[in-house]
């Protein structure tokens, strides 16, 4: 892979206005293979709505999203699923009361077969259960040790690695996490940050949205920066420091002082590795 590669997903000219207020002001975006790349922004930036309209919560006035080089209309949820993109709100959008199979297979659900599965429509129970064991065993996320356990039992962070398995089992191009470690303590966040670079080795690309310095600076590739409805920069991590990438988020410094090192305009080398 070269500097010229084309990434997984990208985003180019993105418009979104609420009446008067421009939220996004021809934002661009680039996700390479094996990249983590962080989001990062001051409040009112336009974070929020790029990754609405990357994961079709929100339709752009304007501007084109592509997968691979491919022109895609994310007009809802389910199209950008369609397109291969799984998103982790801050939310996390789980069921509490369920349990942690039935919640990864939630609106995906597995039928039994012959005239159980087709007429009586009745679920395979036992076959989710495997499977949803299966999936928290390639991430690695052995605290979570019986799939029939309820959501609602669960850690603030054990339910955090039940929403990323289940992106991950179903996101076959890109991986979104909202602030995945906002409402966690320091072990909890530990294990996230974790499984976000297990799911980076499983193939996977992610964007992480973030306004922990200390966490975007351990695990990103890339730094986007947002501000004022458009990308302001790209920043290498191994290079600028977080006083620089906050400095440039909140304008105080122009990213053409910074030296020409500090700027990633292309995939980083780990990125173009991973795409060999």
């Amino acid at each position: 892979m070269n500097d010229t590669a084309e990434p997984v997903l990208s985003a180019h000219g993105l418009v979104k206005r609420y009446g008067s207020v421009t939220a996004l002001a021809g934002a661009d975006l680039e996700l390479y293979p094996g990249e983590i790349l962080a989001v990062i922004g001051d409040n009112g930036a336009g974070k929020s709505s790029l990754i609405k309209c990357l994961s079709g919560a929100i339709t752009p006035d304007s501007g084109e999203v592509r997968v691979h080089g491919r022109p895609v209309r994310l007009t809802s949820p389910i199209a950008a699923r369609d397109a291969g993109i799984e998103t982790v709100h801050q939310s996390l959008a789980v069921a509490p009361s369920l349990d942690i199979a039935t919640n990864l297979f939630l609106g995906r659900e597995l039928r039994r077969g012959g005239l159980l599965g087709s007429v009586s429509r009745s679920l395979d129970h036992g076959r989710m259960r495997a499977e949803a064991r299966r999936h928290l065993d390639d991430l690695g996320i052995m605290t979570i040790q019986n799939p029939k356990q309820s959501v609602e039992t669960l850690s603030g962070g054990q339910r955090q690695a039940v929403a990323v398995a289940r992106a991950a089992a179903f996101g076959n191009e890109v991986v979104i996490m909202d602030e995945p470690t906002a409402a966690l303590g320091v072990r909890e966040s530990r294990a996230v940050l974790d499984l976000i670079l297990r799911v980076r080795a499983k193939g996977l690309p992610v964007i992480l949205i973030s306004h922990n310095m200390p966490h975007v600076f351990e695990v990103a590739d890339r730094v986007h920066v947002q501000r004022l409805g458009r990308r302001t920069a790209c920043l290498n991590p191994a290079v600028c420091t977080m006083a620089d990438a906050v400095a440039v988020m909140t304008g105080a410094v122009s990213p053409d002082d910074l030296p020409a090192s500090a700027l990633a305009q292309g995939p980083t080398a780990a990125a173009r590795q991973a795409d060999g």
